[in-house]
C-alpha cells in the first residue's frame, strides 16, 4: 500500500473546542467511591481524593467533568450531599440498586474540578426531582445574592459562588429505564421551562437538552426548547466483537454518521424556528460497552483496538468541530473506565493513552486534509468503505506548529503514506508520537502497565513532501514547524 495525505495549511475549517476531550463520573460501581474518592486511603489527600488518580487526570488535561449521572442523577437530591459528612443521610439509589453515602456531594465535586483544572458540568434531576429543587441547586452554586440557599452555601464554607457553567436538563428521559420517562413533547416543554428559569438566576449558564440519537425525538424536543437551550446531547455505546479488530476500529465511522445526522436535525429545526444562535452537540456519553454489568461493577477491560476506536472518534469530532463542541467519555475511572484502580495502585488503560495523545499533542485549529487510502468493510453495523488510513490535521497558530494525527487501521500491515503540505512551508525535524502495542489486542495490567502507551519516536527531517511508514494497528501524531 502507498497512501497519500494532503494537508492545506491555509484552509482553516474551524476551531476544535477542547471540551471534546471531556469525561464523566457517576455514582456507580467504583467510579467515585474507590475510584476518584477513597476516604482513609494512604493514597488519598486531605479531601479524600486519590492523589494518583488526580495526577493521571491532570496529565490528560481533562477540560470538563460531568456529574452526578447518568441514571443516578434522576433520583439524586442534592441537599443530601452538603453539610457535615457524618450527618448526611444514607439513601438507597433506585437507579443502580446501591447504597449511597452522600459523602461525595456538590462541594466535593466542585473542589475536585478546581484541583483537576476541569470545568464542572452538573446534570439535574428530572426524574424524582422538581423544578423548585433544581432552581435551588443552581442558586446555591451560582448566585451571590442575599438568599436562603446562598447563605446556606456560605455556612458550608464557600463565600464565593461556584459559577457552574454547564447544566444538563435531565438524563436519557426518553428511556423506560429512567426515572421520569416521558414523551419528547413532554420533555421538550420541561427543558424549556427549566432552562428559562435557570437562566433567570444566572444568564451565563449553558443548558444541555436530552437528545435520544433519534431524529424524531430530537426534532420534537428542539421545536419546543431549541430557542433557549444551548446544546442537545447524544449518547452512543457500541458493542463490537472483542475478537474482531476491524469491527472495533471501524465503529468510530458509525459514530460520525450519527453525529452528522444530529447536526442535520438541528439544521432542519433551525430552518423553520429561526434560532438566534446555533445549537451545539454535547456527545456527553460514549464508549465501547461489551459485557460489563452491575454485577461486575461495570468494569470493562480495554485493549489497543479500543484505543484506536477512540482516536477515530476524536478525528470524527475534529471534522465536525463547528457543531460538536463537548464530549464526555463514560466513564473516567473503573466504570467503563479510562483509568482503573486497586486499593494500592493505578492502571492507565489504552483508552487513557488515546486521550493523552490527543489532548497533549494535537492543536486546536482544524485545517483541511485529504486522504487517499484503500478501504475495508465489516458486517458490524453494516459499515462500508472504511479507510485504513484516517487523518486529522490541526495547527497551533500561535507557535506555528502543524499537528497531524494519522490512524493506521490495518491489523497486520505497516502502511507508507506520502504526505504533501500546501499553502505554507514546513521544514526541519518533526517530533513523532506513537500509540501502539505489540499486538492488535495488547492491553495493560497492574503487572505489565506499559504494553500499550504513547512513546516519542526518533525525530524525522521533513519538508513539504515527505513519506512516513505508519505501523500496523497504531495512531501517530507528527508535529513540525510551518511558516
Amino acid at each position: 500500500m502507498d497512501e497519500k495525505i494532503q494537508v492545506y495549511l491555509n484552509k482553516k475549517i474551524g476551531n476544535i473546542n477542547r471540551n471534546i476531550y471531556g469525561h464523566f463520573i457517576e455514582h456507580l460501581g467504583r467510579c467515585i467511591y474507590g475510584g476518584i474518592y477513597e476516604e482513609g486511603s494512604p493514597l488519598s489527600d486531605e479531601n479524600g481524593f486519590r492523589k494518583d488518580v488526580l495526577d493521571a487526570i491532570k496529565r490528560i488535561r481533562v477540560p470538563v467533568l460531568r456529574w452526578p449521572g447518568g441514571n443516578f442523577a434522576s433520583n439524586y437530591h442534592w441537599e443530601d450531599g452538603i453539610g457535615e459528612k457524618e450527618k448526611r443521610p444514607r439513601r438507597f439509589d433506585t437507579a443502580w440498586s446501591a447504597i449511597e453515602t452522600n459523602h461525595f456531594g456538590t462541594h466535593e465535586f466542585i473542589k475536585y474540578c478546581q484541583i483537576a483544572g476541569a470545568e464542572p458540568y452538573i446534570c439535574l434531576n428530572l426524574g424524582t426531582g422538581t423544578l423548585d429543587e433544581s432552581l435551588a441547586w443552581v442558586e446555591y452554586c451560582n448566585s451571590n445574592r442575599d438568599t436562603h440557599f446562598v447563605n446556606m452555601r456560605k455556612q458550608n464554607g464557600c463565600d464565593e459562588p461556584f459559577r457552574v457553567k454547564y447544566w444538563g436538563i435531565g438524563n436519557e428521559i426518553y428511556g423506560k429505564w429512567q426515572h421520569g420517562y416521558c414523551s419528547a413533547a413532554e420533555y421538550g416543554e420541561k427543558a424549556r421551562e427549566f432552562s428559562q428559569f435557570i437562566k433567570k438566576i444566572d444568564p451565563d449558564i449553558k443548558t444541555i437538552a436530552v437528545g435520544a440519537n433519534n431524529p424524531d425525538w430530537d426534532l420534537e424536543v428542539l421545536k419546543r426548547c431549541g430557542h433557549i437551550v444551548d446544546y442537545i446531547s447524544i449518547h452512543i455505546y457500541l458493542n463490537p466483537d472483542k475478537d474482531n479488530f476491524y469491527d472495533i476500529v471501524a465503529a468510530s465511522s458509525y459514530i460520525e454518521e450519527r453525529l452528522k445526522l444530529l447536526k442535520s436535525v438541528i439544521d432542519v429545526a433551525g430552518s423553520f424556528l429561526s434560532f438566534d444562535k446555533e445549537i451545539q452537540i454535547a456527545f456527553d456519553e460514549w464508549n465501547i460497552w461489551r459485557k460489563a454489568s452491575v454485577e461486575t461493577q461495570m468494569e470493562e477491560p480495554y485493549n489497543l483496538a479500543d484505543s484506536i476506536f477512540a482516536c477515530g472518534v476524536f478525528n470524527s469530532m475534529h471534522r465536525l468541530c463547528n457543531s460538536v463542541t463537548m464530549a464526555n467519555l463514560a466513564q473516567l475511572v473503573n466504570v467503563l473506565g479510562a483509568i482503573s484502580t486497586s486499593k494500592d495502585d493505578i492502571l492507565l488503560t489504552p483508552i487513557y493513552w488515546a486521550f493523552y495523545l490527543y489532548s497533549n499533542y494535537m492543536a486546536d485549529t482544524f485545517i483541511e486534509s485529504v486522504v487517499d487510502s484503500e478501504n475495508f468493510s465489516t458486517d458490524f453495523l453494516n459499515l462500508k468503505n472504511i479507510p485504513y488510513i484516517d487523518a486529522s490535521a490541526t495547527i497551533d497558530e500561535k507557535n506555528k506548529i502543524l499537528c497531524l494525527a494519522v490512524i493506521n487501521r490495518h491489523k497486520d500491515n505497516n502502511i507508507q503514506a506520502k504526505i504533501d503540505a500546501f499553502g505554507g512551508k514546513i521544514s526541519g525535524n518533526a517530533r513523532i508520537f506513537e500509540l501502539n502495542g505489540k499486538t492488535p489486542f495488547s492491553f495493560n495490567t497492574f503487572e505489565e502497565k506499559q504494553n500499550v502507551r504513547v512513546i516519542e519516536k526518533k525525530p524525522l527531517t521533513v519538508d513539504n513532501r515527505f513519506s512516513y511508514v505508519f505501523p500496523a494497528h497504531s495512531t501517530t501524531v507528527i508535529q513540525v514547524k510551518y511558516e
